[in-house]
């Protein structure tokens, strides 16, 4: 039987039929491809519809194409269940691509999904640093090794310039245009972007340069950010190096990668930036996605009036007051 936990779908990733396998890779091809979509949309969408295949395999299905409506009606029942709705939501995505591609190659004669609805997703408010909290999670990353220097050109770029840990790991050494003050950004779906970069940044990126050639050793490397070995910084070693920056510069909350592309936005805002600029340097394509970023901004406006306007009332039950 199926292992079912309370805060998820806990699948054992096990053996499929060889068919489905086929008919999974040949839809990865399809969304590389057909639709470009990045490497971490294809991985995203083809684990969804893989936990999908091992549910329909396990009622007895050898083959996708043997789904019905009813076989999807269960899976997404066992969903809705268990996953948080923002779980749902990409899970269900992923079932509307897969049947769109399906009914495309003949292999559904009518789309599964189309009656699927999404659940309604509340967006939380992203955790972000203060200004003096970057300070000090840049300013831990110190400057005395390459190792060092690398990942303190990482985070004044990343906090810089808005950029999802992606794309940062990413960049090339000609992407970034000192001279123009630019950076570009391949950001999801292969979309290039350009984005502003500051001094600070620069600077940061100029002394890495110059020591670079000591992590490469005579290798060569496309990317502008690399290990010892002169391979490409992977996110899951910028995560770790994150953390590991983050406890020493003591800072209590919660510090992942886009937490300074969070604070990013988060500054601009406060600083009276425009939305549709800001939603352009994230390279977002819908703006409600941006706006999350006005809630803290008004929980700001909150604060400074019940703290500073002698009618407002200083028992006001407001968050952080």
């Amino acid at each position: 039987m199926r292992k079912v936990g309370e805060k998820g779908m806990k699948l054992e990733n096990r053996p499929i039929p060889e068919r489905m396998e086929r008919e999974i890779g040949d839809y990865a091809a399809h969304l590389r491809m057909e639709l470009g979509r990045g490497a971490n949309t294809v991985a995203s969408y083809c684990g969804d519809v893989r936990q999908f295949a091992e549910f329909a395999a396990s009622d007895g299905k050898r083959s996708l194409s043997e789904v019905d409506s009813d076989t999807l009606a269960l899976w997404i029942g066992k969903v809705s269940k268990f996953a948080k709705s923002s779980t749902q939501s990409r899970k269900i995505s992923a079932l509307r691509s897969l049947a769109l591609y399906f009914c495309d190659e003949g292999i559904w004669d009518k789309n599964l999904a189309a009656l699927v609805a999404r659940p309604k997703v509340r967006r939380s408010v992203p955790e972000v640093l203060s200004a003096s909290e970057t300070d000090r999670l840049i300013t831990a990353a110190g400057d005395e090794t390459p190792e060092s220097i690398r990942d303190r050109a990482m985070l004044e770029l990343m906090y810089g310039s808005g950029l999802r840990v992606s794309e940062l790991c990413s960049l090339k050494e000609s992407d970034i245009d000192a001279r123009e003050r630019i950076v570009r950004v391949r950001g999801k779906g292969d979309k290039t972007r350009i984005v502003p970069v500051g001094d600070m940044a620069l600077d940061a990126i100029d002394k890495y340069c110059r020591v670079r050639k000591e992590l490469l050793k005579k290798r060569n490397a496309a990317e502008l950010f690399v290990t010892r070995r002169g391979k490409k910084l992977s996110r899951k070693t910028f995560w770790h190096n994150i953390k590991k920056y983050a406890f020493a510069a003591g800072i209590e909350k919660n510090v992942k990668p886009h937490i300074l592309r969070h604070s990013f936005a988060t500054h601009l805002l406060q600083n009276g930036a425009n939305l549709m600029s800001i939603r352009e340097m994230l390279g977002h394509s819908d703006l409600s996605t941006t706006q999350i970023y006005t809630r803290l901004l008004n929980d700001d406006i909150q604060r400074e009036y019940a703290r500073k306007h002698p009618r407002s009332g200083m028992n006001v039950d407001i968050p952080g007051i």
